[in-house]
């Protein structure tokens, strides 16, 4: 079973063959997670960084900032047993185009926000996977089936 994680969302998943992926990234992150020992895996997809920009689209139907969703993604993977220290990791997306005033570039604001989050976990940097930055499409992909996580840098697949 194949899930699409949409924008301002997050899903976890718990011993189950499941596929997260994101949609297209862009300057939004895309923010996967694994602990292959507890087989628990989640994927987080934001585009905006703050929570000033959190959006109901409709009653009851929330599009959240990565502030506003990475504490409830990081606390609900807690509170289901996430082994943060053996856990492998994936960040994507933060894409940067190549005309864009540096003042305008939310992909490194986004990246940082995360970055501002995962560091009070206790994480081996050693599985991190970061591929952000780049000015070309990129999705990414939690499957637990297979225990792994993929990012895709325009067609070019890179697995951790």
């Amino acid at each position: 079973m194949i899930i699409k994680i949409p924008k301002g969302h997050y899903q976890i998943v718990e011993k189950r063959g499941i596929i997260l992926k994101t949609e297209f990234l862009g300057s939004g992150i895309g923010l996967g997670l694994m602990d292959k020992e507890n087989e628990i895996a989640g994927l987080c997809h934001f585009v905006l960084p703050y929570k000033e920009h959190d959006l109901e689209i409709e009653e009851g139907e929330m599009i959240l900032s990565g502030q506003s969703l990475l504490p409830l993604f990081l606390e609900e993977l807690a509170n289901r047993g996430f082994d943060f220290s053996s856990a492998k990791i994936a960040i994507a997306g933060g894409s940067k185009y190549k005309e864009i005033p540096e003042i305008l570039n939310i992909g490194e604001v986004n990246f940082k926000l995360v970055q501002s989050f995962l560091i009070k976990h206790p994480i081996n940097p050693n599985n991190i996977i970061v591929r952000v930055g780049f000015s070309c499409q990129s999705f990414l992909e939690v499957n637990l089936k297979e225990k792994i996580l993929k990012i895709n840098l325009n067609g070019e697949e890179e697995i951790l």
